[in-house]
């Protein structure tokens, strides 16, 4: 008998999503089961209060973040923080699977300081689980589907995450990322607090971050610098205010390249923790 060593099968992380979406049976919901995938891979859930309950040794993650999730391998076990909303829960479950399922993934978490894996390959681990857990969560290409049937807008926001039972935020994202069309999506945080004791002024958002379309990057650029207008922040971010009540407005933004300027659509909504824009070609 010839020399002959087995190995993983390079499988491609889409394809173990459609496996697992078929076999823990989602095929026909709206709104994926994070149960369902814990029972049909033998994982069990726990959901308890972290700040109360974990070693202080176990409340440093990357970037000294407070953990919010966690998996146990030998336990067979997911646990999440019971002060999570639920559509961060759903993901962070998810995130976790993503952990156990994907194969460069599995046994590491909780041997990484043993092993002496490196500051980028842990950052590289939680990428890839957390797209993982965005393909799940999305149900592979369907979310992909129904996004390029549909405008871009706040509004289909607001409908495809009440659809697949998603973060306003992961569904905004989604939707720009995997949209055919040009367009940007920029999320704004709140600058932090001054000693200004002037009560009625409208605090500062700037950029957090910035998610461009394929064909967006190609014809206009990757990142945008800037804040929110005062009177757009007024706006959108009073109490009660359905994210699907936008203010649409035209802006003009100058290529840092070629120093172009362009007239885009800026659509502004919020979820109460962020402002939104959606950038999209004027006219």
């Amino acid at each position: 008998m010839s020399d002959f060593s087995s190995s993983y099968l390079e499988i491609e992380p889409r394809e173990l999503v459609k496996h697992l979406l078929r076999q823990a049976g989602q095929g026909e919901r709206d709104s994926v089961n994070p149960a369902d995938f814990l029972e049909f891979l033998g994982l069990e859930h726990l959901s308890f209060d972290f700040n109360l309950e974990l070693p202080d040794d176990a409340k440093a993650t990357i970037g000294g973040a407070k953990p919010r999730a966690l998996i146990s391998f030998d336990d067979r076990l997911v646990a999440t923080d019971s002060g999570m909303r639920e559509p961060r829960r759903r993901f962070s479950v998810l995130h976790e699977i993503g952990h156990f399922i994907l194969p460069s993934h599995e046994h590491k978490l909780y041997v990484c300081d043993d092993k002496g894996l490196s500051f980028a390959t842990r950052l590289t681990l939680e990428r890839e689980a957390s797209e993982f857990a965005a393909d799940l969560l999305f149900q592979g290409d369907r979310f992909a589907l129904e996004a390029n049937s549909q405008p871009v807008s706040a509004s289909v926001v607001k409908v495809l995450a009440e659809k697949y039972r998603a973060s306003f935020e992961a569904a905004a994202r989604r939707l720009v990322e995997k949209n055919f069309k040009p367009c940007m999506l920029v999320v704004f945080k709140e600058g932090p607090t001054t000693a200004d004791v002037n009560i009625d002024k409208t605090p500062t958002w700037s950029v957090r971050y910035c998610i461009a379309s394929a064909m967006f990057k190609t014809r206009y650029f990757e990142k945008v610098f800037g804040t929110v207008a005062p009177d757009v922040v007024v706006a959108v971010t009073q109490t009660g205010r359905d994210i699907a009540d936008s203010c649409v407005s035209e802006v003009s933004i100058r290529s840092s390249v070629d120093s172009k300027a362009t007239q885009f659509q800026a659509e502004f909504f919020s979820n109460t923790w962020n402002i939104f824009c959606l950038l999209t070609p004027h006219g």
